[in-house]
């Protein structure tokens, strides 16, 4: 038993590996014939119509106080809107293998708010060298990819953007990672997945130009694929994973998922890698190696 279950975990992780790593690619291509929002919108209403169903063949009870809901419209503005709204936006001027690398960064985010919002975790001064070097190789990125001109600028506001995302995601990891205890993982996905995905299609019927869009066999494909692999089924595999094995194993995606992106966008949309992009890359994954900060506890297990 604990062989078979040892292999699925494997299965498991190579799967997310997988899916993760190719959710920016399929973003860009989804992009070119659909607007940010709207695009962000309709794949997490698919998503939560996926994952509400598997709930009803779970026989699982959603919650109906107001306290609880309060709790999954917030959940779901940090985690999903503002989290992927800015990885949708930044992405129609950042290429996606760029995208990953500079959403890895999240751990960074995560040491620095833990200690507020989580008693038991403190501020080591391996993290504080950790946060610094992975500044460094972001500000190597940047430098690595802008040039002098109009453009550039509005780049750079999109890599900003992209940079800030993760901030929004560690906040809504915290939040969940507290609420875990109280709520089933699929519940505490559903209803969040639902109201972001209303907050998208409202903001994209005010703010963006639906006259231009093409539900062409690629933006259908890339809908299905990010709503049903990119967010479902990723979600459903990667809490089974958190029970069924160890921390350690899961931290070691962050490492995984921005090279696969990289060459994911390279071999589909032609996009160029540079030295000092992989060069950021491995400082940032060095920096991201003090922050997990490992080390035995005394704590008697």
């Amino acid at each position: 038993m604990n062989f078979f279950k040892s292999n699925l975990s494997v299965l498991g992780f190579l799967l997310l590996c997988l899916i993760w790593s190719s959710t920016w690619l399929f973003i860009k291509l989804g992009l070119e014939t659909m607007p940010p929002f709207l695009s962000a919108g309709i794949r997490f209403f698919i998503a939560f119509l996926a994952l509400a169903i598997y709930a009803f063949l779970l026989k699982l009870k959603f919650p109906k106080d107001l306290k609880s809901h309060l709790f999954f419209l917030l959940f779901g503005q940090a985690i999903f809107t503002i989290s992927y709204g800015l990885v949708y936006w930044g992405e129609q001027y950042v290429d996606s293998g760029i995208t990953s690398v500079l959403f890895s960064v999240m751990p960074f985010y995560t040491a620095l708010l833990a200690p507020k919002m989580i008693p038991e975790e403190d501020m080591t001064r391996n993290k504080t060298i950790g946060i610094f070097i992975g500044l460094a190789g972001t500000l190597l990125i940047f430098g690595g990819q802008l040039e002098i001109g109009i453009g550039s600028y509005l780049q750079a506001f999109a890599m900003g953007g992209i940079l800030l995302s993760p901030l929004f995601s560690a906040y809504g990891t915290i939040l969940g990672k507290r609420a875990v205890k109280d709520f089933h993982p699929i519940i505490l996905n559903t209803l969040p997945l639902l109201y972001a995905s209303l907050s998208f299609l409202l903001i994209s019927l005010f703010f963006e130009n639906h006259s231009l869009v093409q539900f062409t066999g690629m933006a259908l494909f890339s809908l299905s694929y990010l709503a049903i692999m990119g967010t479902a089924v990723a979600f459903v595999v990667y809490f089974w994973m958190l029970k069924n094995t160890s921390a350690v194993m899961m931290s070691s995606i962050t490492f995984i998922t921005p090279p696969l992106a990289l060459i994911w966008g390279w071999l589909a949309l032609d996009e160029p890698i540079s030295w000092k992009l992989i060069a950021g890359m491995i400082i940032i994954f060095t920096g991201i190696w003090f922050v997990r900060d490992v080390k035995p506890k005394v704590s008697g297990k």
